[in-house]
């Protein structure tokens, strides 16, 4: 692919993402135990379960515990965000189950809200961008609801049982809150300095696209957390302070790694760099570890270079809390506060596949719903609530894992359920039982779907058991196998033919809308436009950067037969990457580059014409270069981008990709 190269010293392309694998539904990933979620959650389902036990209402205590479920809502948040969307999670849990209750006795309006709750919960998580189990526990609660014996006079009760449950999780989920106040953005911004320890260390391999991506992203969810605090109405508050100081340290030195990534005298960071940076995110989320001292750089050639080391010695004198590094409240400036027209305009984004996958959610469980519950199937809620969980995949290869994770975890459970339920717990064993079931769950959950499936599976038919003790294990274990397999199917029927390419089919028009913008930028840093205009750009290039990324993701998990044209767009979003954190860059760094009006129409003419060629998936134009004096590494970037959308078409073309 290098020997294509039309302009001379024009970087390589670098090595893009690996694709998925079906394979990869069974590997373990190497990820930190969630203990916090694990005992959380055990607490949050457990204790109600065993009130009601205690109480002699198992029942009751059961309803209760359904509410627990709004734990597992707990993210990396602030306490204050936590405490909004927690309340509102419980609030939502409760009005579900209502709703579940009250339709039972009504086929179709059950299946109509079957599918309406689903759509709603994806796409109001995908609007906020939650992280989390969307609409997992908002299908499971109106299951629940429609699973029980139709009686309008105990709706009351329940529902508030369920309120009463999502209360007391969310006492749970606030109760870090007494002893670390800000341990969630703190733990976010240690997780920034992580990755960008990560990113630097990468600069100059074919790690870099990947590393300086999960950078960007982790230091947009650190602004996001640190900004969403108690800055808000508390400019003052030295805590706080400090984490945004440190985040905004973050992001310069992402810039001065940038810069550093496309200087074409190959720069080396001086070494310990990557080191001094994963201390200062040891010593944020435990105090008692020391800061390395980066090795001096004073003597290097390199501009770029004596910037980064200057700006990680203000980052280590920050967190040592120095003074020279104490930071003053009107030097903070925080991001434009919470607007739902921004949100929702960005969900209903053009280049955004949110909505398509709102709709595919909702319409595919409602067909789940209407095939359990016409074919009459004994506990037909179990088969809209299995394609609920492998939808959540989102795309064909991950609906794909999800489904053999849940078939694969649900056999080993079902034995692990029948050696359970023929010790015939009662009580407060089911209570504990279920507490410590729900603690392995949570712990291992992110490790492999499929071993956390093993637990699930279990818990589903203890409570199932517990609800109607008159029936035999052997009808729970063989509906729970049936139910499990037929929702499953119907997801991934749903996957492969409703919007199998909608991120592969928007990834043109979304590389050229980048495109453009990148431009628009471009422009006005040459025109030396007003510093709010070029902010204003440069956060809307930063975001639609990382969901550019995340399409192209997308596209190349659509189909395995596929991929190889999802491949063929990389090296022009590899290119398209480059300019874009170039240009963020040239628009943070204080240096004035202005240019003559000629240069900026050259510009302007440039990416216009580079968007069109990948709006129509064609090869570019012979096209003119801006001369760019000031910006002389971005001017290899753009010739970079004209290659590159020619080295898609050769590729697009050939006889291998046609024949996939």
């Amino acid at each position: 692919m290098n020997s294509m190269n039309t302009y001379p010293g024009v970087r390589a392309v670098q090595k893009g993402p690996a694709p998925g694998t079906v394979r990869d539904a069974f590997r373990i990933r190497p990820l930190p135990l969630q203990w916090f979620r694990g005992i959380g959650s055990a607490v949050a389902a457990g204790v109600p379960t065993l009130v009601g036990a205690l109480t002699g209402h198992l029942d009751y205590g059961l309803c209760a515990s359904i509410g627990g479920f709004a734990f597992l809502y707990v993210g990396s948040e602030t306490y204050r965000q936590r405490a909004i969307k927690l309340a509102c999670v419980a609030l939502g849990l409760s009005l579900t189950f209502g709703l579940g209750a009250i339709s039972a006795a009504t086929p179709w309006l059950m299946v109509l809200l079957f599918g309406l709750i689903g759509a709603l919960a994806v796409f109001g998580f995908g609007a906020f961008q939650m992280a989390g189990p969307s609409a997992m526990f908002f299908i499971l609660t109106f299951s629940v609801g429609t699973s029980l014996p139709y009686d309008l006079h105990a709706l009351p009760l329940r529902t508030l049982l369920v309120l009463a449950g999502g209360a007391f999780a969310w006492i749970v989920g606030m109760s870090g809150w007494l002893l670390r106040p800000h341990g969630p953005e703190t733990k976010v911004v240690a997780g920034a300095y992580r990755s960008l320890a990560a990113c630097v260390d990468a600069i100059g391999t074919d790690l870099y696209p990947e590393k300086r991506y999960q950078a960007a992203v982790q230091l947009r969810a650190a602004d996001a957390a640190v900004s969403g605090g108690e800055l808000r109405w508390r400019r003052n508050y030295g805590p706080t302070l400090r984490l945004m100081a440190l985040t905004r340290k973050a992001n310069e030195m992402f810039m001065a790694a940038v810069e550093i990534s496309l200087d074409r005298q190959a720069a080396k960071v001086p070494a310990g760099t990557a080191a001094s940076l994963l201390s200062i995110a040891d010593r944020l989320q435990h105090p008692q570890q020391e800061v390395l001292q980066p090795k001096a750089a004073a003597d290097s050639p390199n501009g770029h270079v004596r910037r980064l080391s200057g700006l990680l010695n203000e980052a280590a004198a920050i967190c040592l809390g120095e003074a020279a590094g104490r930071v003053k409240a009107e030097e903070v400036t925080l991001p434009p506060s919470f607007s739902l027209r921004r949100l929702l305009s960005g969900a209903l984004n053009p280049h955004s596949a949110l909505l398509h996958t709102s709709l595919r959610y909702g319409i595919m469980i409602a067909v789940a719903a209407a095939v359990a519950y016409s074919l009459d199937l004994n506990r037909s809620y179990w088969v809209p609530l299995s394609c609920t969980a492998v939808m959540l995949g989102t795309t064909v290869l991950g609906t794909t894992h999800r489904a053999i994770q849940r078939t694969a975890g649900t056999v080993i459970g079902l034995f692990l359920g029948a050696f359970i339920l023929s010790l015939r717990p009662e009580g407060i064993y089911i209570a504990l039982i279920m507490a410590v079931l729900q603690f392995i769950i949570e712990l291992i959950y992110l490790r492999n779907y499929a071993l956390a499936v093993i637990f699930i599976t279990p818990s589903s038919l203890l409570i199932a058991e517990s609800s109607h003790p008159d029936m035999a294990v052997s009808f729970f274990i063989s509906a729970r196998l049936t139910d499990i397999l037929i929702g499953s199917a119907i997801g991934i029927i749903g996957m492969f033919f409703l919007w199998r390419r909608a991120s592969s089919s928007k990834l043109p028009r979304a590389l050229a809308g980048v495109i453009r913008m990148e431009g628009k930028l471009l422009e006005s840093i040459l025109s030396s436009s007003p510093s709010s205009r070029v902010t204003t750009l440069t956060n809307e290039l930063e975001t639609a950067l990382i969901r550019l990324r995340l399409l192209y993701d997308g596209a190349l998990a659509e189909s395995v037969g596929r991929r190889n044209q999802a491949s063929s767009w990389w090296p022009a979003l590899d290119a398209v990457q480059h300019i874009g954190y170039a240009v963020i860059t040239a628009a943070g760094n204080a240096q004035s580059h202005a240019a003559s009006g000629d240069a900026v129409s050259d510009c302007s003419v440039f990416f216009e014409q580079m968007a069109q060629a990948a709006e129509r998936q064609l090869p570019p134009d012979p096209a003119n270069i801006p001369a760019l004096s000031s910006i002389p590494a971005l001017q290899h970037e753009l010739a970079g981008l004209h290659e590159a959308l020619q080295i898609r078409d050769r590729t697009a073309q050939s006889p291998v990709l046609k024949s996939s």
